[in-house]
């Protein structure tokens, strides 16, 4: 059969269309530790999800991974460097020899108490002492996130700083691990995905984490006793592939910084709910909640106190650039104290992230 000359031409000019238009789609592999019915894929990274493939008018077309399919959460550089994934949760506790000014930001009082004032004050610092860090893992940031403040839940009674010593506490690593060690406990450092095993057959006595993880993760099944000590927070960046961001044209990389920006303030409204709930949840599953006497809460602070100090002197001492990160941080800490939530999310975003 033959074809017009026409007709020919009209079929090659919709080809042409029809191959553009698969050409210009770009797959993004967005992988998770947490399950697809978790508040966190729920509320932060399905919305960041839906948002690139919005923003980008579909041109970016996300395939998304939740529950470590793709790899563990303690994986997650590697993963995006290597090409398993391209977006994912990059977290530093989990590689902490390749970091050094990034543990900073989970020294004890480090961050101010708002989680919207903590991700601006993360970006602050993240644009000008932390960039090179981060990316020498072959990963640009997706985005900013924080731990709310840190607690004890123990299978043991804890009335009283007395109580924690000897308890054997799962921590993350870094500081947290740190912190255990200072107030007493026996730290053990494990992912958090390996944990609700090792605190029920009893590994561990206990964990330090946030009550909003305690209750995300289950944690209060078995953990009776919380002890609520408030001593940091813990840095949960998340990274895009280095090799994947650098192929993007600079209209879809202006997509990712727009939704990261919005992402980091989306994790930290979910935990603001998150950790809202947590108290009425332990009530429910019957866990004791003891606050600190006063003499605990000096008695903490003593004990932590030197962290700071200690953490600039291992890092160059008193004219290098721990010393200034830890001025700056304290500074933006106080600054944006002072400010309200609304008035922070009016400020427009922090340039130098990526």
């Amino acid at each position: 059969m033959r074809i017009s000359t026409f007709k020919a031409a009209g079929i090659a000019f919709v080809l042409a269309l029809t191959g553009s238009t698969a050409l210009a789609e770009t797959d993004v592999r967005l992988s998770y530790n947490q399950p697809e019915t978790s508040a966190a894929w729920q509320q932060v990274m399905a919305p960041y999800a839906d948002r690139l493939e919005n923003l980008s008018e579909g041109e970016l077309k996300v395939q998304r991974y939740p529950g470590e399919v793709l790899h563990p959460v303690a994986d997650g550089f590697r993963a995006a460097a290597t090409g398993i994934t391209d977006v994912t949760s990059a977290w530093p506790l989990y590689q902490a020899s390749s970091f050094t000014l990034f543990h900073g930001l989970g020294l004890p009082g480090a961050m101010p108490t708002s989680d919207i004032a903590t991700v601006r004050v993360m970006d602050e610092l993240y644009a000008k002492y932390l960039r090179d860090e981060y990316e020498n893992l072959r990963v640009k940031l997706a985005f900013d996130a924080s731990t709310p403040s840190y607690d004890i839940l123990a299978s043991k009674p804890i009335n009283s700083l007395e109580d924690l010593k000897g308890l054997s506490i799962r921590a993350g690593g870094a500081t947290a691990t740190e912190i255990v060690e200072r107030l007493g406990g026996t730290p053990v450092t494990m992912s958090i995905t390996d944990a609700y095993t090792a605190f029920q057959q009893g590994v561990v006595d206990g964990i330090i984490l946030s009550s909003a993880d305690m209750v995300a993760y289950r944690m209060i099944e078995v953990g009776k006793h919380y002890y609520q000590i408030g001593v940091a927070r813990i840095a949960i960046p998340h990274a895009i592939s280095a090799q994947f961001y650098d192929g993007l044209s600079d209209d879809l990389k202006a997509v990712f910084a727009e939704a990261g920006n919005e992402a980091g303030y989306d994790y930290a409204r979910m935990y603001m709910g998150l950790t809202q709930n947590a108290l009425t949840e332990m009530g429910k599953a019957g866990v004791t909640i003891v606050q600190p006497s006063e003499q605990d809460k000096q008695k903490i602070a003593e004990l932590l106190a030197p962290m700071w100090d200690e953490f600039v002197a291992k890092n160059g001492g008193e004219n290098s650039a721990a010393a200034r990160f830890v001025a700056d941080m304290r500074a933006l800490r106080d600054k944006y104290e002072g400010m309200s939530d609304e008035e922070i999310l009016a400020l427009p975003p922090v340039e130098g992230l990526r």
